[in-house]
C-alpha cells in the first residue's frame, strides 16, 4: 500500500467530529483488501467504531477517525502533505494501514486494527472499545515525532458558575457582581499549586472562556468560565484543590454562589517503554486514559503536534516512510 497516497485519501475526506463515517467507510474498504475481517460498533447515531483482525490479538494498532474544524483542503509539495487531519492522524494511519501489509506479508497476522470516533472532543469511541475490546498491545496512534511517548498530561476540565445581583452600577453596594467575584477566584485558581511530576513536569492551568453580564452599567446577574487543568498528579487530589479556590474569603467556607461542573476528567496513562526506541514525554491529551482496560497502552506516531489543529497542518513525507519502519519494527516486538 502507498501510504502517502493513503493520507491524500483521508485527508480529502473531511471528518470533523460528528461526520467520521466518510473515513469509516473508506478504512472498512481498505481493512477488507488485506483480507481481515472487520467489524462494527454503533457508538452514536450514525457513527461507529472499526475493529479489524483477530479476537484479542497480541497487537492492536489505533487511532481516531475524527478531526477538529475547520476543514483545511489537501495540498503538497515536495517535503509535506498538507490539509486537515495531516499528522492528526490520517498521516498515522497511512503508516498504520503500510505497516500491516508489510507484517503480514512476512507471515505475522496476531495483530488488527482499532479506528475509533470522538477524540477530539469527547473520546466516545474509546470510552465505548474499552468496554468490549481485548488485546495484549495497543499502539496508540498520535504525532510524537517518531519517539516513544513514556507518559503525556491528564486532564481535569471544569465548567464554573457564579450567581449575581443585578443593580444600577452607579450604586453597587445594592447589587453583587458575579462577574467581579468569578475574576477574584479565578485568580486563585491561576496562583494555585496543583501539583508536579518528575516525568511530566508541573500541572498547568488555563481559563479557556468566560462569559456574562448584560450591559456596562449593570452588575452582573451571571458569570462562567471554563478551566482546564493539565494534570500530572491524582486527579482526586487535584480536583479538591481547584474546590478550595472557591472558599468565600468572608467566610472561610464553600462560596454558596459558586458551582463547579466538572465536565471532563482524564488521568495521566501508564506507557510501556520499547527496546531500540527514542522517547519522549507529551503534554496533550489522547485516546488512551480511556483505553486503559483494552491492553497495555503505546504512544508512538510521526507528525509533530505543533503543527496539529492548524492552518498548516502538515506532516513529512520522510517522517511517515520512518512511522512505517517504526510501526514494522513494534510488530516484530510484540507479535508473539
Amino acid at each position: 500500500m502507498d501510504h502517502h497516497q493513503i493520507a491524500r485519501d483521508l485527508i480529502e475526506l473531511e471528518s470533523i467530529t460528528g461526520n467520521e463515517e466518510p473515513v469509516v467507510a473508506y478504512l472498512e474498504k481498505r481493512l477488507g483488501e488485506l483480507g481481515l475481517e472487520v467489524r462494527s460498533e454503533e457508538v452514536a447515531p450514525g457513527r461507529r467504531n472499526l475493529i479489524a483482525g483477530p479476537e484479542n490479538p497480541a497487537l492492536l494498532f489505533c487511532t481516531h477517525t475524527d478531526t477538529v474544524p475547520p476543514y483545511v483542503p489537501l495540498s503538497e509539495d515536495e517535503e509535506y502533505i498538507y490539509g486537515r487531519g495531516a499528522c492528526d492522524t490520517k498521516g498515522i494511519t497511512a503508516c498504520f494501514l503500510a505497516a500491516g501489509e508489510r507484517l503480514l506479508s512476512e507471515g505475522l497476522d496476531d495483530f488488527g486494527y482499532l479506528f475509533v470516533v470522538g477524540e477530539e472532543i469527547d473520546n466516545i469511541g474509546a470510552v465505548a472499545a474499552n468496554r468490549s475490546v481485548r488485546c495484549g498491545h495497543v499502539v496508540v496512534g498520535e504525532p510524537t515525532e517518531n519517539k516513544l511517548a513514556l507518559g503525556h498530561k491528564g486532564v481535569l476540565g471544569a465548567r464554573v458558575k457564579v450567581e449575581g445581583r443585578a443593580c444600577h452600577s452607579a450604586y453597587p453596594a445594592e447589587g453583587d457582581s458575579a462577574i467581579h467575584r468569578l475574576l477574584g477566584y479565578l485568580q486563585q485558581v491561576l496562583r494555585a499549586d496543583f501539583g508536579s511530576s518528575e516525568l511530566l513536569g508541573p500541572a498547568t492551568v488555563n481559563i479557556g472562556g468566560i462569559e456574562g453580564g448584560v450591559a456596562h452599567n449593570v452588575l452582573a446577574p451571571a458569570a462562567a468560565a471554563e478551566v482546564m487543568i493539565r494534570v500530572v498528579s491524582d486527579i482526586g487530589e487535584v480536583e479538591r484543590r481547584l474546590v478550595e479556590c472557591f472558599v468565600d474569603p468572608a467566610t472561610g467556607e464553600q462560596d454558596e454562589k459558586v458551582t463547579i461542573e466538572v465536565t471532563l476528567r482524564m488521568e495521566s496513562p501508564v506507557f510501556e517503554r520499547l527496546e531500540g526506541f527514542k522517547e519522549t514525554v507529551v503534554f496533550y491529551g489522547t485516546d488512551a486514559p480511556f483505553l486503559r482496560d483494552v491492553g497495555k497502552l503505546v504512544l508512538f506516531g510521526p507528525g509533530s503536534i505543533v503543527d496539529a489543529h492548524t492552518e498548516g497542518e502538515k506532516i513529512s513525507k520522510a517522517a511517515m516512510d520512518e512511522g512505517v519502519e517504526s510501526y514494522v519494527r513494534m510488530g516484530r516486538l510484540l507479535i508473539d
